[in-house]
């Protein structure tokens, strides 16, 4: 008795596993693996981070509930008596700006991660090349490699800002002075999440670049704030300021939610001079006959400039991050094409 064995049950079974991991579905899984030390501990620290902001919450509106600091505190300290804003400073402001100074550096690190264990660590190793015959394109080797950090970004930084933000508006703000809004910009809503996404780019430049971890590593550590200080000098004009023309010196404080950018004189041919040199003790009225000027100017951003600000300088951050993903990718192509 013979058996007849079809060419189809001699095909060795298919290798779903090398499948999947053609793709870059597969090959992100292959990230999350590779990294899930890294993965882990992004986790738990967003957990952290969420449960301290949520504790903080809690604690900030009983607070103010109790001293009765939601409706009467809009003039300044003067407005809460007995000492209430300074223990609620001690007590609770603090945490906050400190927590808001985490978010504010988080990017940093993501992007570092990204240049250095991420892509120049493979790289210098050699590792790649194993993704690379298993008919996976260098760019979609790329995506793939971007993908984890870039959802986690999406995901974490998205419930992270959120939380904070709802922390950060919680507070008696009109009292808090070091919680401005201008100055609490690259804490809270859009931008931190916009600002990490830029970081990650810069992080597959530099490791593409270098192909050496420290040294990657490095170069985010020195880059990013350097974009971070352009886009914070650039900030002020991405939408345009209110303009008041007075004839006396306008302070550098208008009110407890305009944030000053700008003043100085007017001249008699309508010209401005910024910030002149009245001496001291100087009558501003003497001091602009002396400049020859006819009045003061202040320019200066409402509390309603704050989400046209955030997400002008969120749009910003997304075309530097997407020109830097455009140099990775001619990178990638260039280098193996």
């Amino acid at each position: 008795m013979t058996t007849t064995t079809t060419s189809s049950s001699l095909a060795p079974p298919r290798d779903r596993d090398r499948d999947r991991g053609r793709g870059p579905r597969g090959l992100a899984w292959l990230v999350l693996r590779q990294h899930r030390a890294a993965v882990w501990t992004f986790g738990v620290a967003l957990l952290v981070l969420l449960s301290a902001l949520g504790t903080l919450y809690l604690s900030i509106t009983d607070y103010v509930a109790d001293h009765g600091l939601a409706d009467v505190c809009t003039a300044g300290w003067a407005c809460a008596p007995d000492g209430t804003i300074g223990a609620f400073s001690d007590e609770l402001a603090d945490p906050v700006h400190y927590i808001g100074r985490v978010v504010e550096c988080l990017p940093v690190l993501f992007g570092m991660f990204v240049a250095g264990p991420l892509i120049a660590r493979e790289l210098h190793s050699g590792t790649y090349k194993l993704a690379w015959t298993q008919s996976v394109s260098p760019l979609r080797w790329l995506a793939a490699k971007l993908a984890v950090p870039a959802t986690a970004v999406l995901a974490g930084f998205s419930l992270l800002s959120a939380a904070y933000t709802s922390v950060w508006r919680a507070q008696p703000l009109p009292v808090i002075p070091g919680q401005w809004w201008w100055r609490s910009f690259p804490m809270i809503g859009v931008v931190p999440v916009a600002h990490a996404l830029l970081a990650l780019a810069l992080g597959a430049v530099a490791g593409l670049l270098l192909k050496r971890t420290v040294p990657a590593m490095g170069a985010v550590l020195v880059a990013y704030p350097v974009i971070a200080g352009l886009l914070e000098s650039l900030r002020g004009g991405l939408v345009g300021p209110v303009t008041e023309l007075s004839a006396e010196m306008p302070g550098l404080i208008r009110g407890s939610d305009d944030w000053v950018t700008g003043r100085g004189m007017i001249g008699q041919g309508g010209g401005r001079m910024p910030e002149p040199d009245c001496g001291i003790g100087v009558d501003p009225a003497d001091c602009l006959a002396q400049h020859h000027a006819r009045g003061w100017y202040v320019d200066y951003h409402p509390a309603s400039h704050l989400w046209p600000l955030q997400w002008a300088e969120a749009g910003l951050s997304l075309a530097l991050a997407a020109l830097l993903a455009g140099g990775a990718v001619w990178l990638v192509r260039r280098q193996w094409p």
